[in-house]
C-alpha cells in the first residue's frame, strides 16, 4: 500500500515538472510544449486521473492537447500548417548545427527520419469530414 502511494507522489511530481517545462515552452521560442506536456498528462494519469482530466481541461493548455487523445479531428489547414512548422523547425536546426559544425551528418539523417515519421503521424490523424464541417467535399481537401 505505502509503495503504491509513494509511486503515485513520483508520478504527480514528475507530471509537475513537465508541466513546468511546457509552460516555459509556451512563453519562449525554442522550448517545446506538446512533448512535455504529452508526458506530463501521463505522469499525472498515472498518478491521478482528475489531474490529468484538469490539465486537458486547462485552458493554458487545452489547445496543445486537444488531439492528445485521437478523437478530435483535424482540418487540412491545421494538418499542412503543422507539417510546415515542423519542417521550418528541422531545416533551421540542421543549417544552424552544419554552420557551427557541432553535428555530423548522421545526426542530420536521425533528424529527418523523425521529421518523415513525423510527417507520416500527422498527415494520417483523423481528418474532418465534409459531413463534420457542413460543407462539401471539395471544401475541405
Amino acid at each position: 500500500m505505502a509503495n503504491s502511494k509513494f509511486k503515485r507522489y513520483i508520478h504527480a511530481t514528475i507530471g509537475f515538472l513537465f508541466v513546468i517545462v511546457a509552460a516555459v515552452g509556451a512563453v519562449l521560442p525554442g522550448i517545446p510544449t506538446v512533448g512535455p506536456l504529452m508526458l506530463a498528462s501521463f505522469f499525472l494519469l498515472k498518478s491521478s486521473p482528475a489531474l490529468e482530466k484538469r490539465l486537458v481541461r486547462n485552458r493554458f493548455f487545452a489547445k496543445y492537447l486537444a488531439y492528445i487523445d485521437g478523437t478530435t479531428p483535424m482540418t487540412n489547414r491545421m494538418r499542412i500548417s503543422s507539417i510546415l512548422m515542423m519542417w521550418l523547425s528541422i531545416s533551421i536546426s540542421a543549417v544552424i548545427s552544419m554552420a557551427t559544425g557541432d553535428i555530423k551528418f548522421w545526426l542530420i539523417g536521425i533528424l529527418v527520419t523523425a521529421g518523415l515519421i513525423g510527417t507520416i503521424f500527422i498527415w494520417r490523424y483523423r481528418r474532418v469530414s465534409a459531413r463534420d464541417l457542413g460543407t462539401t467535399r471539395n471544401d475541405t481537401d
